[in-house]
């Protein structure tokens, strides 16, 4: 369950990480000053902290900080401090953290709407490069879960799809439709846009597409739906998506078998 200390933790742990970044130091380092602090955790739990993907404790999370505000301090011109002293002023510090992903809750969805839309687009973009999925046609595993979403949506073509600054790039398909394109026009730069899955049963019918290129011309797409998949961070790269040129209804079931179906290439990028 989401709860204000959870949100906090999240904000907490990405907060220390930018500031780390910035500073052009590693999670090792800030590990070798932690200890020196009074730190007990091993490095390995504070670089899995660090990078998002490891729990720690509050009084760790807190010391974290410090180690890497030390850091900063150090480094001429960085203006930025990691947030510390939250123990006593977050809710119930027996409560570990876990990675954003447990709560359905991301740094990006936290940070995003404090931010100018061109920064929000620079992470974002940013944490598409760090996945290596733009260097990744081809990959047996990616094309193993979009020929399985052709499988489970019978007479519907899948594909990954990923959003760069103006392109959409198709690194895995299964079946006939979906090509590399510019972005305005994609459907699945719509998915990128919202937390949520992108679902058009019929595109002719349905205002929000029915003026596009893709559906008034070829491959005339009738049926869509995308399930945005996140980067580093938990910033919207792109879309694993099916579609058809036959209208065809969307299930709930339907919906949580595409949910999975990206899930599974999050575990691919370890998010």
């Amino acid at each position: 369950m989401r709860t204000g200390s959870n949100v906090k933790a999240v904000t907490q742990q990405w907060l220390t990480q930018q500031v780390l970044a910035d500073v052009g130091a590693d999670p090792f380092e800030a590990w070798v000053v932690y200890v020196g602090l009074g730190g007990t955790a091993d490095g390995v739990v504070v670089d899995g902290y660090l990078n998002g993907l490891l729990p720690a404790r509050a009084e760790d999370r807190d010391l974290i900080a410090r180690a890497v505000n030390v850091l900063a301090e150090e480094t001429p011109g960085t203006g930025t401090r990691a947030p510390s002293g939250v123990q006593s002023a977050w809710a119930d510090r027996e409560e570990p953290f876990a990675s954003w992903s447990t709560y359905g809750i991301s740094p990006a969805d936290l940070i995003a709407p404090l931010v100018s839309a061109r920064r929000a687009e620079l992470l974002r973009l940013e944490s598409l490069e760090r996945t290596g999925l733009l260097r990744c046609v081809g990959e047996d595993q990616v094309d193993a879960i979009t020929a399985e979403a052709a499988r489970r949506f019978p007479g519907c073509s899948s594909s990954l799809a990923l959003i760069t600054r103006d392109r959409q790039v198709i690194t895995s398909i299964s079946g006939t439709i979906g090509t590399d394109g510019p972005r305005g026009t994609s459907f699945c730069h719509r998915t990128v846009g919202d937390a949520q899955p992108f679902v058009v049963t019929d595109a002719a019918l349905d205002p929000r597409v029915s003026s596009n290129p893709l559906v008034t011309g070829g491959p005339r797409i009738r049926f869509y739906a995308g399930y945005p998949v996140r980067g580093p961070g938990g910033w919207r790269i792109g879309s694993l998506c099916v579609m058809s040129d036959e209208p065809r209804g969307f299930s709930p079931a339907d919906a949580r078998t595409l949910e999975l179906l990206a899930a599974s290439v999050q575990g691919l990028i370890g998010v």
